[in-house]
């Protein structure tokens, strides 16, 4: 499986924002800095990501952009399909169905689906915070 560079901006861009859930809007110069994405590139992707109702999006200075559902429901799965759609490579009709190579590639696609679909925004946010915990200054 392929994941193309929209996919791979869009999962970046949306844990950017799981790591800042309920902190307020992101400005996108800053996720940008942070993933090292094209900060006009991730533009276009945070406006798909705002149309299919995952990202709120707001203007000013104060304004930027934050997670409209809680992480522990978005798959990366749910991310790949939303921004690069359904595998077109998959046979439209039956014709294929007994071949045995095809079997395989389905079977293989089948894991791929299986394994993000149980990756949440939410398991890349503890992963990351296990391998650096966030910092606490308080006193």
């Amino acid at each position: 499986m392929r994941v193309s560079s929209r996919a791979d901006y869009g999962v970046r861009a949306l844990f950017d924002l799981a790591v800042h859930f309920g902190q307020g809007p992101v400005q996108s110069r800053d996720i940008a800095g942070r993933q090292r994405v094209p900060e006009a590139y991730l533009h276009q992707v945070l406006g798909a990501l705002s149309r299919a109702g995952l990202v709120r999006s707001t203007r000013g200075p104060l304004g930027g952009h934050e997670l409209v559902q809680d992480p522990a429901r978005i798959t990366l799965w749910d991310i790949i399909m939303l921004l690069d759609g359904p595998d077109r490579r998959q046979a439209q009709d039956g014709s294929r169905a007994e071949d045995p190579v095809h079997e395989t590639w389905q079977e293989l696609q089948d894991r791929i689906e299986s394994y993000l679909s149980e990756i949440t925004l939410e398991t890349l946010v503890d992963q990351q915070n296990a391998k650096h915990p966030p910092v606490n200054y308080s006193i």
